[in-house]
């Protein structure tokens, strides 16, 4: 588990609410300088807390306004192949995500597409005529509400120092 300073604890809250927010008002958000709010986000993103910063887009306005989840299930003698299987898949226009999963399913695969054909026919081209796959169960998502935060923050660690962070302790005494 990671763990973060309440600077960087901040800063990572700020940013998951608004990938957009400035540098200027995190700093003012959180009471420290915009030189140490800079410092510290490269510090995020060198250390991989912070993979990147993506927009979001609703796929409607896109032509794509069919989202459906699709379990899979592999033969038994194609497990072997389950990265390989996955990593297909992601190429494949109209992939949102793989997901591996364990239990029944060995995959979760999200598709944005144009309509309930298009759904069908990704379905039997890419999932069931492959001799890999030995069932698949489709569900159509009726609506999709997104959480505030995709990993609860509250459960990030809070380091007891500056130091365990890695940052000089004036400047994380400035956001306390």
């Amino acid at each position: 588990m990671v763990k973060l300073d309440r600077i960087d604890q901040g800063i990572v809250r700020l940013l998951v609410r608004n990938g957009r927010m400035t540098n200027h008002d995190i700093a003012r958000a959180l009471s420290i300088s915009e030189s140490t709010c800079s410092v510290r986000i490269k510090s995020l993103i060198t250390r991989g807390v912070i993979k990147g910063f993506s927009a979001l887009i609703e796929p409607a306005d896109f032509g794509r306004s069919v989202h459906a989840v699709i379990l899979v299930t592999l033969q038994p003698t194609a497990r072997k192949l389950l990265l390989q299987e996955a990593a297909r898949l992601t190429e494949v226009d109209g992939v949102l995500e793989v997901l591996f999963l364990a239990g029944v399913h060995d995959l979760l695969v999200q598709v944005s597409l144009p309509d309930t054909t298009a759904l069908r026919d990704f379905v039997v081209r890419e999932l069931s005529s492959r001799d890999t796959v030995a069932s698949t169960e489709t569900s159509v998502v009726m609506e999709h509400l997104r959480g505030q935060t995709p990993v609860p923050l509250c459960d990030l660690a809070v380091a007891e120092g500056p130091s365990a962070a890695g940052h000089p302790s004036s400047s994380a005494r400035r956001g306390e």
